[in-house]
C-alpha cells in the first residue's frame, strides 16, 4: 500500500473519529428528549416548536435589539439560561468528550498527513 493511501485512511479515520463519538455522546445523553419525571426538563421538541413560533417576530426582535435596556438583556438571558438548565449537564458530557475525541482526531489527521506528505516525496 502506498503512502498516501496510508495517509488517506489516517485522515478518514480521524475524521470518523472527530464525528462519531460526540455523536454516540449525544445520542447517549439526550433522553432528555423525553420526558423523564413529571417536574420534568423542558423537551427538545418544545424548543424546537418555540423557536419556530418565534420567527414571524424575528424582525421587531431584532429593531428592538438595536438599542436595548439593560434590564430587558438580563431578562433574555435569565430566560434562556432557564429554558436550558436541564440539558446543561447533559451537554457537558458531549462536550467533554466531543473534546477528546477532537484532540485525537486532530493528532491522528496530523499523521495521515505526515504520512501523505512522506509519500508524495518519494515520488520525486
Amino acid at each position: 500500500m502506498k503512502r498516501k493511501t496510508k495517509g488517506r485512511i489516517w485522515k478518514g479515520a480521524a475524521i470518523f473519529l472527530d464525528v462519531s463519538v460526540p455523536m454516540a455522546a449525544t445520542l447517549t445523553q439526550f433522553p432528555v428528549w423525553i420526558e423523564r419525571s413529571s417536574d420534568a426538563t423542558v423537551s427538545g421538541l418544545f424548543l424546537l416548536f418555540a423557536m419556530l413560533s418565534c420567527l414571524p417576530f424575528l424582525k421587531q426582535l431584532r429593531e428592538y435589539m438595536k438599542s436595548p435596556s439593560v434590564w430587558s438583556l438580563w431578562c433574555i438571558l435569565f430566560v434562556s439560561l432557564f429554558a436550558l438548565r436541564n440539558i446543561i449537564d447533559e451537554m457537558l458530557v458531549i462536550a467533554f468528550w466531543g473534546l477528546l475525541s477532537n484532540v485525537i482526531g486532530a493528532a491522528i489527521y496530523r499523521v495521515g498527513t505526515e504520512t501523505e506528505k512522506a509519500g508524495e516525496e518519494e515520488w520525486k
